[in-house]
């Protein structure tokens, strides 16, 4: 198994309240989940499969702390895993404190407190959080691209076709605030490309595919999108450019 899914970390009492709804959400956006109830049966072995396999080979982290965690040993050893390899940059953690503030956390998490965390309860839901973990993983694989912003895209005269690159002008020229219709022109840029690509086993292209069909059905039922959701429709273009460019191997002075 490659190291490009993130773990889901947390006690077994906050399966059903925290960690299922962000699970669900994340699955919604086509990220590369290991969940245990996805991953493993009776049977497996638990350090192969849940220690090795998830927490110690995993290149993202959710870790959902609790009053519940410090008294899970299973969670407090998968936990003691990540910190080791977040200190060796082998994982991006995303920390969520869930019914928890950060001074109650124990001497032995304060690492924690060097991240950008999140607090949760039960009457503030998950859908935001799950917008910064996909944000964050769509920024790394813009990272890899040679254009990594839609106006890096509109000024280097790409081999992309014509009315993406079109639309793309229109999108930075409309307002800011302008969020609904910002949404519809950068869903119409994907349309122009995603059928001109071959590679429909690409994982990313999975990813970006459902980031688009989420966000602009919900933008279709004018429900309310953020900034955060404009800046992830904004990384997945620079990606889908990207493949574009690469299964075509496109010189940049080509133009469709």
């Amino acid at each position: 198994m490659n190291n490009s899914h993130l773990f889901i970390c947390f006690a077994a009492e906050d399966r059903y309240t925290i960690a299922e709804p962000i699970v669900y959400h994340l699955k919604n956006y086509g990220v590369n989940i290991w969940y245990d109830r996805y991953a493993m049966v009776m049977g497996d072995n638990r350090e192969e499969k849940n220690l090795k396999e998830g927490a110690g080979n995993c290149q993202y982290a959710v870790v959902i702390l609790s009053k519940n965690t410090y008294e899970s040993p299973c969670a407090m050893e998968e936990i003691a895993i990540i910190e080791n390899r977040y200190k060796n940059k082998e994982v991006t953690v995303f920390p969520i404190l869930y019914e928890l503030t950060p001074k109650n956390l124990p001497n032995s998490l304060t690492w924690i407190k060097e991240l950008i965390f999140k607090e949760v309860n039960r009457q503030t839901g998950t859908r935001e959080i799950c917008n910064h973990i996909v944000c964050k993983i769509t920024g790394d694989i813009v990272q890899s691209n040679t254009y990594k912003s839609i106006s890096e895209i509109i000024v280097s005269n790409l081999g992309i076709p014509l009315a993406t690159n079109a639309i793309l002008e229109s999108y930075s020229n409309v307002d800011a605030s302008n969020i609904n219709s910002r949404v519809s022109l950068l869903y119409a840029a994907y349309l122009t490309l995603i059928y001109s690509i071959q590679r429909k086993n690409n994982y990313e292209l999975y990813m970006i595919d459902k980031i688009f069909k989420l966000l602009f059905s919900e933008t279709r039922l004018c429900l309310k999108v953020d900034y955060r959701e404009l800046w992830l429709l904004e990384n997945s273009i620079s990606i889908l450019v990207g493949i574009y460019l690469d299964e075509n191997l496109l010189d940049p002075t080509d133009r469709i």
